[in-house]
């Protein structure tokens, strides 16, 4: 599964994914595609955004390291299909690390990027991510959001695109995503001995 829907409900992610497929397809249609009011999926889309949006440590949490230099220097296929100031290309800022991209002759994507320790971290739902042959390779998307930032492009909203840095440690998840508290006495204190006592 994807972090994407990890994130989301079973409703939610299918209210998601189907209003935004290439066209969006419309909240009305797919109500009356599903037999569902336009309430009911209008409430499980705008969860869903909302989800996305507070979910930036997520996203960072399943970032793997990627190399944009050896892909512009090798003028790679994700390099040269990356279009950031194609007009037909949407750029949506969901939270701090993650976007929802799409490129003129694509599906909308959700992607992240981010640094860390001043290298870029990346991950995104498309194929090109998950089929890649060397695992530092970014895809197309993420290559967009790096020559978008280089560029000064701005996001749907107006904002300038910015990559932003991320905490240098990586939280402990589960596999649904959630975060672990560390157990009692991970810090490495003696439980009963006050701190700073041998």
């Amino acid at each position: 599964m994807t972090v994407v829907e990890d994130v989301l409900s079973p409703a939610q992610y299918e209210a998601w994914s189907a209003c935004r497929a290439p066209g969006e397809m419309p909240v009305r249609m797919f109500a009356r595609e599903t037999e569902r009011s336009e309430g009911t999926v209008g409430n499980h889309l705008r969860r869903a955004e909302d989800k996305l949006a507070a979910a930036a440590d997520a996203f960072a949490a399943v970032a793997e390291p990627v190399d944009f230099l050896e892909e512009r220097d090798a003028r790679s296929t994700s390099w040269e299909r990356a279009a950031p100031l194609a007009p037909a290309t949407e750029i949506r800022q969901l939270n701090s690390h993650a976007w929802l991209l799409q490129l003129p002759d694509g599906s909308p994507h959700v992607t992240a990027l981010l640094r860390r320790q001043g290298s870029y971290q990346g991950w995104c739902d498309c194929n090109g991510w998950e089929y890649r042959d060397d695992p530092a390779s970014p895809c197309a998307h993420l290559c967009t959001l790096r020559q978008g930032a280089f560029a000064h492009v701005e996001t749907a909203e107006g904002e300038r695109l910015q990559v932003t840095e991320a905490s240098a440690t990586r939280e402990p998840v589960t596999d649904g995503g959630e975060f672990v508290k560390p157990a009692a006495g991970a810090d490495g204190r003696e439980f009963g001995r006050p701190e700073g006592q041998l």
